[in-house]
């Protein structure tokens, strides 16, 4: 799912819409600096003590050219560099999080790119190495996203911003170590955001080649366990499932990371992780249920730091299915559910209420257009009274085995729904199982928490605004806005796309085509001796560190 989405978490970020990406790509040639350098943060500690942190799903592999998920990316985005980076902002609480509107130098000094969108040409360090002491230059760049586009995994679809027949990326140039020269097939103001992804690191090619090297379609075995980057971090150890070491990398000519160690593992009960969150097991906790979380406070030495991102849970209504192939149906279901039952008692408030395509944390987000649906039982019995069909419906609704949200959820919606006359039997799969029903088309509804690779409305819009689209699994189809889309992606001024993602969501608002829940904050726990905290969604840990 190039969405980046795995069945518990999909790839939508994080947004705060400050400078538009399309204005840092014409502006771009302004930036550089000598060396790339890490987020800034409000405080940093050298590491002399190992950082503990704790997540609670594994990634399936750490080669950036295969890595499908948020969970894929945890290790990837530290033991690799990228040509770029992405700014950095204050959240409403203070927290230093991710700025995705904007784009930093990291391994490229600088860039330019040409009038008509087409051509981004790198000017690059050129005093990097990789463990091994081969040069990263133009040459591993070009190796490396070429690498990625002959796999064919998540990451050609990730560093293509989901363009293909032809690829955004029409050709890769070295023509000295020093730069490295992309071809786009079409302009892409969003394709510096592709960049700074994990899918986009750049790889040591002599390690590749000593090991199973580029088989066009195919994965490579060793980087799905073995690392071969030039980041800030090096991997020690690997117990995939279990725990990892990442050691400072010697080499790193970037900004030195905070920690000299940092010791990873994925625990899956909950009860475990809030016992060695407690007990300062774990200095940095990932993944605790909401309803652990707000148990904890500064009383037990702990803080809990609640990001907001483009994460949202949604409740997906196959459009080619009845009874959701009738609008009003759809309708009168988002006006059935009780959003700030939700919010309060299944999210302890971790979240936030909106309605339309584009979450409000996201470039493109028109407020004025994404009120949350009201909780109206009358309104909504109006409207199945509107639609014509019989009542009481059957209705199967999917969610995931162990996701205590969405089970609680699911007794919400049994409830709910219900006085509109939709009986809902809630069935719990497996992840595989989820998503062969989910993918294959042949569930008849589902709970789904979604999120974008890039963070950016073009590529989180491709699945629900292409009619046509493999991966629309909610079988949604706008007419209008694919053409819309379309020109919003091609717009290199960000007031030009924001008014295109405006009309999208006016008529994607029309057709109430899914519901849309709420949109999910993480709650991130950690002991208060930690130092340099920085969110973001695919969990950049240079800055961390515990005094």
């Amino acid at each position: 799912m190039f969405r980046q989405s795995s069945a518990r978490i999909g790839r939508r970020g994080l947004r705060r819409a400050i400078t538009s990406v399309a204005a840092a790509a014409v502006a771009a040639v302004a930036l550089s600096a000598c060396v790339a350098t890490a987020p800034t943060t409000s405080s940093t500690s050298g590491g002399n003590r190992p950082l503990n942190v704790a997540f609670t799903i594994a990634p399936s592999t750490i080669d950036p050219a295969s890595g499908c998920t948020l969970d894929d990316d945890r290790l990837t985005q530290v033991l690799y560099s990228q040509l770029v980076q992405y700014g950095t902002q204050k959240d409403a609480n203070g927290t230093d999080e991710i700025n995705p509107t904007e784009v930093k130098p990291y391994f490229a000094k600088s860039w330019d790119v040409s009038a008509d969108g087409l051509t981004y040409t790198f000017d690059l360090n050129t005093d990097w190495v990789f463990p091994s002491g081969k040069p990263v230059d133009a040459a591993a760049v070009k190796y490396s996203i070429e690498r990625v586009i002959s796999i064919a995994g998540c990451g050609s679809s990730i560093v293509n911003d989901l363009y293909t027949d032809p690829d955004l990326i029409s050709s890769i140039d070295a023509p000295d170590a020093a730069t490295v020269v992309f071809t786009l097939s079409k302009p892409d103001s969003a394709f510096l955001l592709a960049l700074a992804t994990g899918a986009a690191s750049i790889v040591d090619p002599s390690i590749v080649e000593a090991n199973g090297g580029v088989v066009a379609g195919t994965p490579n075995e060793y980087l799905a366990s073995h690392d071969a980057g030039a980041g800030p971090f090096t991997l020690q150890s690997l117990e995939p499932g279990t725990k990892a070491v990442l050691v400072k990398n010697p080499t790193f000519k970037g900004e030195a990371p905070a920690s000299d160690q940092i010791n990873v593992s994925w625990v899956k009960t909950d009860s475990t992780l809030l016992l060695q969150a407690k007990d300062n097991t774990n200095d940095v906790t990932f993944g605790l249920a909401k309803n652990s979380a707000s148990t904890l406070g500064s009383g037990d030495g702990l803080k809990v730091v609640a990001s907001t991102a483009t994460a949202n849970m949604q409740m997906l209504l196959p459009n080619d299915k009845a009874p959701w192939n009738n609008e009003k149906v759809r309708e009168a279901v988002t006006y059935a559910i009780p959003y700030t039952d939700i919010l309060s008692n299944v999210l302890f408030n971790y979240g936030e209420l909106y309605y339309g395509p584009i979450p409000p944390t996201m470039a493109g987000f028109s407020a004025a257009d994404s009120a949350a649906r009201s909780y109206d039982v009358d309104k909504a019995k109006s409207l199945i009274a509107e639609s014509g069909i019989s009542t009481p419906v059957a209705v199967s609704l999917d969610i995931l085995s162990g996701d205590t949200a969405q089970a609680s959820i699911a007794t919400i919606l049994q409830s709910s729904l219900g006085q509109i006359g939709i009986d809902l039997t809630v069935n719990t799969l497996s992840e595989s199982a989820w998503g062969d029903a989910v993918y294959n088309g042949t569930s008849q509804a589902a709970l789904r928490q979604d999120g974008p690779a890039v963070f950016n409305p073009g590529y989180y819009l491709q699945y629900d605004e292409q009619c046509d689209s493999a991966y629309n699994t909610g079988h949604i189809c706008v007419p209008a806005n694919t053409e819309l889309l379309d020109q919003a992606r091609s717009a290199l001024d960000s007031a030009t796309s924001d008014g295109i993602y405006a009309q999208i969501t006016k008529n994607w608002v029309a057709a109430s085509p899914k519901v849309i829940l709420y949109l999910d904050a993480t709650a991130v726990v950690m002991s208060d001796k930690v130092t340099g905290y920085f969110w973001s969604p695919s969990t950049d840990m240079r800055t961390w560190a515990t005094s």
